[in-house]
């Protein structure tokens, strides 16, 4: 079995290494605290972890911002970094022989940003230009909605920021804000693929080891708004999108669950899918996909429509949503693990997969586990298991808890 080596710094940082034999190349996944729950509210500031997240990434100690991407171009490295709740994300794949040559120029990124004010505008409007092209993305739009009217505020936030808040910061609010959230203490760094702990592990501690300081997570605001919400907006099409409870991902249910939602509408031969598309013909698209964080998790469902047949869409998502309180069948349950572990065999061909999931094993649960760790999960379970995990979880009481938006040019009812 592939061991996962984990060590905790002295100064809270977090690294994990998994080596992947065979593999030829090195990936690497990097959370550090500095997620968008944590900028200033609204206008005054929100889309700061947006604007670091790109600015990391434009010259980092004593390099500027194209001397450093050509250090990187030269070692082969392809990296991207990224904003969610949480964390500001930092990727980075590259050849297991060029991943030291590589690290030392993303440590600087995280460590050393330069955060020059003459990216900052360049940065901003990019960051304006995403925002406003939301409008022009409808399904994309309506999931986001979802999400800030499931979530609790500061956790519900989309990652795009608000325009006056993007237009408020500053080069000093910037570096002062990336001083203060850039911290090793719940920070992790996962390596996978082509690495050796025993090479890699000092070199960390050597660039990260003086590495110091803590933020405290952000506290909650405001409680969920939930509720049935319209955005009317003049179109051919209805977008539709329902949000339910979900427990966290260290439960006990997690893989029955996600078993569960995969028949749901995980697949083309889900009961959505078949149900709603194909059999009545109600909607180019539908599908669902469940999400457990630490905290919390939330089984969403999105469906495409024209707005003459959105409520017979809602209606007929709705009645799959009470015959799926009543449990799977045994075919169902075969047809989804079996997905799930092809998913899982998969994922082993990729360094950069394996890094993203390692470190988000360790943020949400914890622990970091192996794919055979996690396939054993898969296959310990059975159908009464499932079952046994929908009734604790998604009964009919479950169904009240429905959070739903829509955008189109008529409103929809809550389906009931």
């Amino acid at each position: 079995m592939i061991q996962i080596h984990t060590h905790r710094l002295a100064n809270g940082l977090t690294v994990a290494l998994e080596p992947l034999p065979g593999m030829a190349t090195a990936s690497l996944c990097w959370l550090v605290p500095a997620g968008t729950a944590g900028d200033p509210e609204g206008a005054a500031g929100e889309g700061e972890s947006t604007l670091l997240s790109e600015m990391i990434l434009r010259g980092a100690g004593p390099l500027e911002s194209r001397a450093w991407s050509d250090a990187l171009d030269a070692q082969g490295c392809e990296r991207r970094t990224t904003a969610n709740p949480f964390h500001v994300l930092m990727t980075a794949t590259a050849l297991g022989s060029r991943m030291p040559g590589a690290f030392g120029l993303l440590a600087d990124a995280i460590r050393r940003p330069r955060l020059e004010a003459d990216h900052v505008e360049p940065v901003r409007r990019l960051a304006l230009q995403a925002l406003e092209g939301l409008a022009d993305e409808p399904q994309h739009q309506v999931m986001l909605k979802l999400a800030e009217r499931f979530l609790p505020s500061p956790y519900n936030r989309s990652g795009y920021g608000h325009a006056d808040g993007l237009r408020a910061l500053t080069t000093e609010s910037l570096r002062a804000a990336w001083r203060r959230r850039a911290v090793p203490q719940g920070s992790i760094l996962a390596l996978a693929g082509a690495v050796d702990p025993h090479t890699m592990l000092p070199m960390v501690e050597r660039a990260l080891g003086d590495w110091s300081g803590a933020c405290p997570e952000p506290a909650l605001l405001r409680p969920a708004l939930g509720g049935v919400h319209h955005h009317v907006q003049d179109s051919s099409q209805t977008h539709l999108a329902l949000a339910l409870p979900a427990p966290v991902d260290g439960s006990a249910d997690a893989t029955a669950l996600r078993l569960a939602a995969a028949v749901l509408g995980g697949e083309s031969s889900s009961r959505l899918f078949t149900e709603v598309r194909e059999k009545r013909g109600l909607c180019y698209s539908v599908g669902a996909s469940l999400s457990l964080g630490r905290d919390r998790g939330m089984l969403q469902i999105y469906a495409g429509s024209t707005p003459q047949r959105a409520g017979q869409t809602l209606a007929c998502i709705r009645e799959e949503l009470e015959r799926f309180t009543g449990g799977i069948r045994t075919d169902e349950f075969e047809r989804a693990r079996t997905g799930l572990k092809s998913r899982l065999v998969m994922q082993g061909e990729s360094a950069a997969a394996r890094a993203s999931s390692v470190a988000g094993d360790l943020f949400r649960i914890g622990r970091a586990r192996s794919l055979d760790q996690m396939a054993q999960e898969v296959d310990a379970l059975s159908v009464d298991s499932v079952n046994a995990a929908i009734e604790r979880h998604w009964n009919r009481s479950w169904l009240d808890r429905v959070t739903q938006v829509s955008i189109g040019p008529a409103a929809l009812g809550p389906g009931r």
